[in-house]
């Protein structure tokens, strides 16, 4: 490694941390003006916990009601659906977990994360919202316990984000009753190239398959950021996305 690559290394590692800190003072500055409530989109009014394991948890994005905005047609059109099952592989602090039981008041909801903290955090959001009768946290989701939450409950819904171990559990093979339900999962191509293809073919005879790439945000939009300079607004709505996310869609035929 020559000179010039250490350089641009370090002032790559000192613009991270510079970031994550001023967005730590954004997140505190939004969680007080909106008194943790999600301001806008899917889960607006829903109350969040504030805490999480995963950096600030993009708590601002969540706040002003952007987070995965991509994905709001197809959570729509999964709600319209009626699932009486939601499972949630990757609940983190709950913003879909407890989201989903609140707009979903039919529906029973298992929350799975390995990390303890996190299921805490997801516990404590459910109950803040009212829905922590309906809300069951456990730790890793298994094949086993996969097919325990949808044998018999037809067209259920599943929201997968697990950093790489979708390509693993999402597989009808050992799991097919994964056959008749909706799932909604963010594809982490950068730890495995072949993930998004791999799950594509595994879906597309039994499912409408729906390819969602990460799209753009305006900052300028939200009345609350319009105080704060630019840099400021940008890092508000920013995900810290590693590379340009893709999300799959697939639809029980």
């Amino acid at each position: 490694m020559d000179i010039d690559q250490i350089r641009v290394k370090t002032n790559f590692d000192i613009l991270n941390l510079a970031a994550a800190a001023r967005r730590a003072e954004l997140c505190a500055a939004l969680a007080k003006a909106s008194n943790m409530k999600v301001l806008g989109g899917l889960f607006t009014g829903m109350t969040l916990s504030g805490e999480s394991t995963w950096h600030d948890g993009d708590l601002a994005p969540k706040i002003l009601g952007c987070y995965e905005e991509e994905l709001i047609p197809a959570f729509t059109r999964a709600m319209d659906r009626m699932p009486p099952v939601v499972v949630n592989i990757g609940c983190a602090e709950g913003y879909y977990a407890v989201g989903l039981a609140r707009a979903l008041p039919q529906a029973r909801v298992f929350a799975h994360d390995t990390d303890a903290n996190s299921r805490q955090y997801c516990q404590r959001a459910a109950a803040a919202n009212g829905v922590g009768a309906r809300v069951v946290v456990d730790g890793l989701c298994t094949s086993d316990k996969l097919r325990s939450h949808l044998s018999g409950q037809g067209r259920a819904l599943l929201v997968v984000d697990c950093e790489g171990a979708e390509m693993t559990l999402l597989d009808p093979a050992p799991v097919p009753e994964l056959c008749d339900c909706d799932i909604i999962v963010e594809c982490h191509d950068f730890l495995n190239r072949d993930i998004t293809e791999t799950l594509i073919r595994r879906f597309s005879g039994t499912h409408q398959v729906e390819k969602i790439s990460e799209g753009p945000r305006d900052p300028n939009r939200f009345p609350v950021l319009r105080h704060m300079s630019s840099l400021d607004r940008w890092l508000a709505v920013n995900e810290g996305r590693p590379e340009t996310m893709y999300w799959l869609a697939c639809w029980a035929n």
